[in-house]
């Protein structure tokens, strides 16, 4: 029942999914050791008479952790009889329970296979779900998180259970080889230098919470999507200091083990100490903390960063990678440049290991995905931008807060306000301002309209989730000739976006007749939303289509005109380049030099392949760009008044409808000449005779 040194106790774990021998392995290692067996079946049985009965796994957990501590406190060993599928139930027994005195744990997991599991379970009395079983199997099965010395074992012992007799001889020979298998690890750890981080529990607590803390900064959200991401954790998200957040979080998200309020208190403060928490970057070297008692405690075995050196080189990374987000530097291989910056942990020749700490921490633990392009290094969580850089994005967010009314950037310019103050960083003046801003004042709308902010973010999530949605057309608010008749329509909508003076709906109208109807725009505060139909919604895939739809008119059109016609606008959005031209209309003018020159400098309303412009004057000192022959290829009329030509080729909707490119055209008044099509000729000089009536009068 004991190892050769009385003073500690041999104990037992036994793994594997339902079904595959545990409860034959323990009647025989009992029969043969003397240790108590502790099964979570009959604590089931005396709980709610039944060990079918699932029950409450915290009670059950509770009870059988209890009976744990009293057995071993009583110099009694024990074999504990459950699935321990997953590692913080393992870690929850050989690295957290409350024990004073040195347990040497020795693993045995059941290698029965899968197929064997489920037909064992078919003949049996108490079945249970398949799918249990197979989930469990898969979560021992697991390279990086399945059963493993560092949980603390002494030893791992593999089991194939067959037959009785050969059970009991597998048991013999694994109890007759096991001082032995222990004395040879033993040997090899002789010399590793210990620190306050050694035992895989302490670890794993720490690069979690440095997970939370990077991906979710302050462990709390303001905004929809974070706050939903946090409820898939813990719902409601916790309330309190950081540790007493984190330890609801890491409860929740990863198990009860890391939980530990007091040593995540800790932790914070060690994490703060080593500049992985705060503002400024730091290159002092890493200092692990001494170890403590529990470190002494473990005679199993030791994770991947159990020795000093290891640990310190690891965390040195990972502090790198977070206070310098995707660094690399061209031309040189991502290893070899950060072994460079990082050369005080790494040898230059030492890419192999570099890579390996990447692949055993950085990806097993969820800092970066395995598939991830890390071409331009790596970023963990949150941190993409340094501080300056992330000073800049403020900036801009201040002013698109201010500028264009957006209330998005209202609530993010307000939480990074509030972060840089906590952090005592000092934004710096502004260089870049927006001339542009809205002309819509929220306050002085209709207190219904979509300009205010807390139907906007309604809007908002419909378009995020994909839903169908009513909107309601104000009567009462300003109308073009071409204008939407209905009050209430049904609408998929697609984008919310700044034009010129104001925000706008881009939505797709919902026709019974096609999978698709014609997009349209509306300004958000002559409208309201009337309803969302969460039973309708579109996939990611559809919304995606009606995105390219949208941007495809946008770029064609040159503003957010788009027409009522579906025929009209799948005409222009199917068009191959080369075909593009004959589903639109040229409009040919010819300017003065001033407005040519105007022109030539700003033509980004249009795509270059539906502009032509006039070559310019050859006593001009000025080339055009490399790669604009075609751009540039329009004769300059020597000699003429307006010696310049311009074509720009756009759709028939655009000229017939479009207010803002009539505005545009005006603008240019008398310095311009419009030669075609005959319908926009007609409609200037019309314009300028009812102008000259006004004022002739």
């Amino acid at each position: 029942m004991e190892s050769d040194n009385h003073s500690i106790l041999r104990c037992h774990i036994l793994m594997g999914p339902p079904a595959s021998g545990k409860s034959t392995l323990a009647k025989h290692l009992s029969a043969k050791t003397g240790a108590q067996i502790i099964s979570t079946d009959e604590i089931r049985k005396n709980l709610y008479g039944d060990d079918s009965r699932q029950g409450d796994w915290d009670e059950v957990e509770e009870i059988m952790h209890e009976k744990i501590i009293n057995s071993i406190s009583s110099n009694q060993a024990v074999i504990v009889d459950a699935t321990f599928a997953k590692r913080p139930w393992r870690l929850e027994i050989t690295q957290n329970l409350p024990i004073e005195k040195k347990v040497e744990w020795i693993g045995w997991r059941l290698k029965t296979s899968l197929e064997k599991c489920l037909i064992w379970n078919r003949e049996r009395e108490r079945k249970v779900p398949e799918e249990v079983i197979k989930t469990l199997f898969s979560a021992l099965s697991n390279s990086n998180f399945g059963p493993n010395l560092s949980e603390g074992f002494a030893s791992i012992l593999e089991i194939y259970p067959n037959n009785d007799l050969q059970l009991i001889e597998d048991i013999n020979r694994e109890l007759n080889s096991i001082n032995q298998k222990i004395g040879q690890r033993k040997k090899k750890e002789t010399q590793k230098t210990f620190h306050g981080y050694s035992r895989l529990l302490d670890l794993e607590r720490l690069l979690y919470l440095i997970k939370l803390i990077t991906f979710f900064p302050g462990l709390e959200a303001k905004d929809k999507l974070t706050k939903s991401k946090l409820e898939e954790i813990c719902n409601p998200t916790p309330e309190g200091s950081m540790e007493e957040k984190a330890s609801m979080l890491l409860k929740e998200w990863r198990g009860k083990c890391y939980s530990d309020i007091n040593k995540i208190e800790e932790d914070l403060k060690w994490l703060s100490s080593q500049g992985f928490i705060g503002i400024e970057n730091s290159d002092k070297p890493i200092r692990p903390p001494e170890p403590n008692e529990n470190t002494s405690l473990n005679l199993g075995g030791w994770h991947f960063l159990a020795e000093e050196e290891a640990f310190i080189r690891v965390m040195t990374l990972i502090r790198y990678i977070l206070q310098n987000p995707h660094s690399f530097e061209k031309g040189v291989k991502l290893h070899n440049h950060l072994i460079e910056k990082l050369n005080t942990v790494y040898f230059p020749s030492e890419t192999s290991k570099i890579r390996k700490d990447i692949e055993k921490i950085l990806t097993p633990y969820g800092f970066r995905n395995k598939n991830d392009n890390t071409r331009h290094g790596y970023g963990l969580g949150a941190a993409i931008l340094s501080i300056n850089r992330l000073d800049e994005l403020f900036k801009i967010s201040t002013e698109a807060a201010k500028r264009l009314n957006d209330t998005s950037a209202h609530s993010l310019n307000e939480e990074i306000k509030t972060r840089f103050q906590w952090a005592g960083i000092k934004s710096g003046k502004t260089t870049r301002i927006f001339a542009n801003k809205s002309i819509v004042n929220p306050s002085l709308t209709r207190s219904d309209s979509l300009a205010n902010s807390k139907h906007t973010e309604r809007l908002e999530d419909a378009i995020r989730l994909n839903h169908l949605i009513e909107i309601e057309f104000f009567s009462s608010s300003a109308k073009f000739s071409n204008s939407k008749k209905e009050k209430f329509v049904e609408v998929w909508p697609i984008q919310l976006i700044f034009h010129n003076i104001g925000w706008y709906l881009a939505y797709e109208l919902k026709e019974f007749s096609s999978s698709k109807g014609p997009i349209q725009t509306v300004r958000l505060d002559r409208i309201s939303l009337r309803k969302i139909d969460f039973s309708r919604k579109r996939t990611e895939n559809e919304t995606s289509k009606s995105i390219d739809r949208l941007n495809k008119l946008i770029e064609v059109s040159g503003g957010i005109y788009f027409g009522d016609s579906l025929e009209d606008q799948n005409k222009i959005i199917n068009s191959k380049d080369k075909e593009l031209e004959k589903n639109l209309v040229t409009v040919r003018f010819r300017a003065k030099e001033n407005i040519y020159k105007f022109l030539r400098e700003g033509l980004q309303r249009y795509p270059s392949n539906q502009i032509r412009i006039s070559e310019s004057d050859p006593k001009e000192n000025w080339k055009p760009p490399n790669k604009s022959e075609s751009f540039f290829s329009l004769k300059r009329i020597s000699g003429d008044e307006f010696p310049y030509p311009i074509e720009i080729d756009i759709p028939l909707w655009t000229l017939k409808r479009d207010i803002d490119f009539k505005r545009w055209i005006l603008g240019f008044r008398d310095d311009i000449k419009i030669e075609s099509p005959e319908i926009l000729v007609t409609e200037f000089k019309d314009t300028f005779r009812n102008l000259n009536n006004l004022y002739n009068k």
